[in-house]
């Protein structure tokens, strides 16, 4: 395929105005042209210029080469790079070695993309969250905002999605990502019923509301691959022996044997870091940083940016 960068059209462009451009740029015929991805779209809102698209597309054409060795000079027209997701391992080419289903402690951001991608290799997961199911936690945390009832185990902090659930859905813009890992998270995203505007657009967004939705559908392509979802259940140990972990020590239930854990907790898990720190494990504190927010009305923020 081939990728053309710093495309421009006007803001209120008709959408066949983006072929007509490709076609122009690259001085093909709309024969030529078998399939168009458009890869990013932003925002030209630069002062003194006319407010624009700028897109990056990925094409697929007859005769790719001859049009590559005709714009060879051009760096706005370059074979697209490979942004497909390779799998580490699978694991039908290790059953000859004996291990665990891998555990995973934390049902977040982090914990369910590790089940998820450990599900479509085929480790069958378990996954073990001390909160509860998203629309119960939804309960939960509406509770503690409208009637100041506080559940530890199931609140904004706690539970399935992690805190981010109810932080409107922002995604990571994919400026500094060489290797597309942020691709492949945005894919699932949409397979999951998050609007596919958010594979392109320059600041992704799915919405608060909708995330719920996106997040039992994952949970329910995990199940579905053969992982395991255990709510409501709190890692207070490990047992850790020769440098090696043996097993989880859950409370209320027995110990799960493992050999291989993630460790996905977020930063609210005081207890089980502390846990960890008894159990001899290594750790070191993250950069501590400290934001606020500002809001302000959208007509004046357009004014502003757009005039």
């Amino acid at each position: 395929m081939i990728r053309i960068t710093e495309l421009r059209l006007p803001i209120s462009h008709p959408p066949e105005a983006l072929e007509e451009a490709i076609l122009k740029r690259l001085q093909i015929k709309p024969a030529d042209l078998l399939r168009t991805e458009v890869f990013k779209r932003s925002y030209d809102a630069r002062k003194n210029v006319a407010l624009a698209f700028i897109y990056t597309v990925d094409l697929s054409i007859k005769d790719e080469e001859k049009v590559l060795k005709q714009f060879s000079n051009d760096v706005h027209i370059r074979p697209s790079p490979d942004t497909s997701y390779h799998f580490v391992a699978n694991a039908s080419q290790l059953k000859t070695q004996a291990f665990e289903r891998p555990v995973v402690i934390g049902f977040g951001p982090c914990g369910i993309f590790a089940a998820l991608l450990l599900a479509q290799m085929g480790f069958k997961p378990i996954v073990l969250e001390r909160g509860k199911p998203v629309r119960e936690r939804t309960q939960d945390t509406w509770g503690l905002w409208r009637k100041n009832v506080l559940n530890p185990e199931s609140n904004v902090q706690f539970g399935e999605g992690g805190a981010g659930t109810f932080s409107d859905g922002k995604l990571y813009s994919q400026i500094k990502d060489p290797k597309f890992y942020g691709r492949k998270v945005i894919s699932e995203f949409i397979k999951a019923g998050a609007p596919e505007e958010i594979r392109y657009v320059a600041k992704p967004h799915i919405g608060t509301f909708r995330l719920v939705g996106v997040v039992e559908k994952m949970r329910q392509e995990i199940i579905r691959l053969g992982g395991e979802i255990r709510f409501t259940q709190k890692v207070i140990g490990f047992d850790i022996a020769d440098e090696q972990i043996k097993a989880v020590k859950i409370e209320g239930h027995p110990d799960l044997p493992a050999n291989h854990v993630i460790l996905a907790l977020g930063h609210s898990a005081r207890d089980t870091f502390k846990a960890l720190h008894e159990a001899g494990v290594y750790m070191e504190a993250k950069p501590f940083s400290v934001g606020f927010r500002i809001e302000h009305p959208q007509s004046l923020i357009d004014k502003a940016r757009l005039g």
